[in-house]
């Protein structure tokens, strides 16, 4: 017998399911793929909105060695060495001794070289300059110098910012000692720190035998930085 004409038999591939199954597989994937970028892209987003965050800086500390000062100045205020008056310090060079201290300043001497050098601090400062050859006739006196020549008196850079005043003077003069007379030379300094720092200003003078000058005056400029540095 025949089958009616209006009906067919299907016929599948031995291949047909394991392609479609295929297919599904692929389509989930793809699926999965797209979803795990949206996702990646709403992170990212996260993350860049989070990095726009304002980020906390820590303090610099103080430097060792620095003393913050309780005045506002210009450059840090280093107070190492001997304390002399009103927070002025003096580092005392090698060679050099402490002889005496009061309540302006201190003393230092160097016996062989007929060396001494003085810091004296006053608390009323006014111009510099006017007081420099004052300041050698009271220093020669307590050197026991007779015949004293006087330098010019002339301004001089400040050695630092919180110093706003700074003059100096050379001198000479003769002392005798056991019967023999000896020439000496030497100079004053005067610096006077910043009114609203630390309105005091410094007087320093020392004098040598004529042949060690140039060696003390170096030692002495060294001293008088450390001064200047703790004004």
């Amino acid at each position: 017998m025949h089958e009616p004409p209006d009906r067919q038999t299907e016929y599948r591939r031995p291949g047909d399911s394991i392609s479609n199954t295929r297919i599904a597989l692929l389509a989930l994937g793809l699926l999965v793929l797209v979803v795990g970028l949206f996702a990646g892209a709403g992170v990212l987003v996260r993350q860049t909105d989070t990095s726009a965050q304002p980020v906390a800086v820590r303090a610099t500390p103080t430097p060792a060695g620095v003393v913050p000062s309780r005045n506002p100045r210009r450059e840090p205020d280093l107070d190492v060495g001997t304390p002399v008056e009103q927070g002025v310090f003096v580092q005392i060079a090698r060679g050099w001794t402490k002889q005496t201290y009061d309540h302006l300043g201190i003393r230092v001497t160097s016996f062989e070289r007929g060396a001494e050098a003085r810091f004296y601090v006053v608390t009323n400062p006014v111009t510099s300059l006017p007081l420099l050859r004052p300041d050698v006739d009271a220093f020669a006196e307590t050197q026991d110098l007779r015949d004293v020549q006087y330098g010019r008196a002339v301004s001089v850079p400040p050695p630092n910012l919180n110093v706003v005043e700074a003059a100096r003077i050379s001198f000479t003069g003769r002392r005798t000692e056991d019967g023999l007379v000896y020439s000496l030379a030497g100079e004053c300094l005067r610096l006077r720190g910043a009114p609203k720092v630390n309105d005091v200003s410094v007087s320093i003078c020392f004098a040598a035998y004529l042949q060690d000058l140039d060696a003390v005056r170096a030692e002495v400029r060294q001293m008088t930085g450390s001064v200047a540095r703790s004004i």
